[in-house]
């Protein structure tokens, strides 16, 4: 056990722990410096270290992290308000904080030596993910043998492990899940895309890389680390609001534009020499706009706040309303969408220039909606066929 861990048994009593919203401030604080690095982000296809670096120093990665290993063991609320704010500054960082800021739920289903092995000597440590495209895994003795390519690892480049769920099992039809140290793998450069490129979402090829039993569970089998800590959030697991996190960062993005936007026609002027702003038909597209995005945001708030009540006790959220909180994640994101394509129109074809921010942010919205789990076509025709007490769902993110 590393020098600093705790036994299982300690009782985690922390005082040095921010407040939520002392969080949600210092993320705030970072905007203007990831908006200063988002031509160099999509340009690098990964975030800049410098974003990283303000990101943990700021002690965000830290918000669904165990307190035996110096989290704060925060919920999906708090997580979401930060990937928020964190991608009004730049949407490909909020990418990461949003998806790899929910990871450390995917290592407590580990038992404490695994956990140990993660952030006992690397208590900043990142951890990414991937889904196997093709290949499998085969058992072998103490472990299993993985061979194939795991695809879209968002934040790869700055990880040290990723955690892959529902892998093929030779001569098996169970799937497999496994943690995997990103030096066993090869990234390849596959990120190559219109839009959130700075993800740095690369494939991963594995080549005979083997998996101790210890970091790697049947799928429907209890975890190992099942029942290791009391808090709710690691035991209902990371499927519970997922999308949320996504979907904060399509709305993130979205309020980022329509401040730029508002900021930067506040002296324009038309080529006849009128004040922009002076335009009723500026003033109501910015008006619906902001009404949009502020109704996204209140349904992601309110929703991720009701979702808690459950996971915070450590149960499952009910069918019902769980399927209207998955509606309504994807929901926001159609909002957000609106409310770009709105003000993007109206920015006129001087916004096309590649080295404005509102198109980069259009592109990078575009790429957030296209996500499963925002599909608003595959996530509205489940809720409708479960309303109308349709059996099966087509194909969409499960209902717990």
């Amino acid at each position: 056990m590393p020098p600093n861990s705790k036994s299982p048994n300690t009782l985690d009593i922390d005082t040095n722990i921010p407040l939520p919203e002392e969080l949600v401030k210092r993320a705030k604080a970072l905007i203007p410096n990831l908006r200063s690095r988002t031509e160099r982000c999509e340009e690098e296809r990964r975030i800049p270290q410098e974003n990283l670096d303000e990101m943990l120093a700021a002690g965000l990665f830290n918000t669904m992290k165990p307190k035996r290993y110096g989290g704060y063991e925060m919920g999906w609320e708090t997580l979401c308000d930060l990937t928020l704010a964190i991608a009004e500054g730049c949407g490909s960082t909020g990418w990461i904080m949003g998806v790899c800021g929910g990871h450390p739920l995917m290592i407590t289903n580990f038992d404490f030596d695994v956990q140990d092995e993660v952030w006992g000597t690397n208590p900043n440590t990142i951890i990414s993910s991937a889904k196997m495209n093709s290949g499998a895994f085969k058992k072998t003795v103490g472990g299993y043998i993985g061979n194939g390519i795991m695809v879209i690892s968002s934040g790869c480049h700055h990880a040290d492990w990723f955690f892959a769920g529902g892998s093929d099992i030779e001569g098996s039809d169970r799937l497999l899940s496994t943690l995997i140290p990103l030096t066993d793998v090869t990234i390849l450069d596959t990120w190559q895309v219109v839009g959130l490129a700075g993800t740095g979402s690369h494939d991963l090829e594995m080549k005979d890389v083997f998996v101790p039993d210890s970091r790697a569970f049947i799928g429907g089998e209890r975890p190992p680390g099942t029942g290791l800590y009391d808090y709710g959030v690691y035991k209902v697991g990371h499927h519970a609001l997922g999308p949320y996190t996504l979907a904060s960062v399509v709305v993130g993005m979205a309020v980022g534009a329509l401040d730029i936007f508002v900021a930067d026609i506040k002296d324009k002027t038309s080529r006849h020499g009128a004040k922009i702003a002076d335009f009723q038909s500026l003033q109501l597209r910015i008006a619906e706009s902001a009404a949009e995005l502020d109704a996204a945001k209140l349904l992601i708030r309110q929703n991720t706040r009701e979702a808690m009540r459950f996971i915070g006790e450590g149960k499952p959220v009910p069918r019902d309303p769980h399927a209207r909180l998955i509606l309504e994640g994807s929901y926001a994101s159609q909002l957000a969408g609106k409310a770009i394509e709105r003000i993007f129109y109206a920015g006129g074809a001087g916004e096309l220039f590649l080295d404005r921010h509102l198109q980069r942010i259009f592109r990078n919205v575009q790429a957030g909606r296209a996500q499963f789990g925002l599909n608003w076509d595959v996530q509205g025709t489940n809720y409708g066929r479960w309303v109308l007490g349709l059996e099966g769902e087509q194909g969409t993110t499960p209902l717990l």
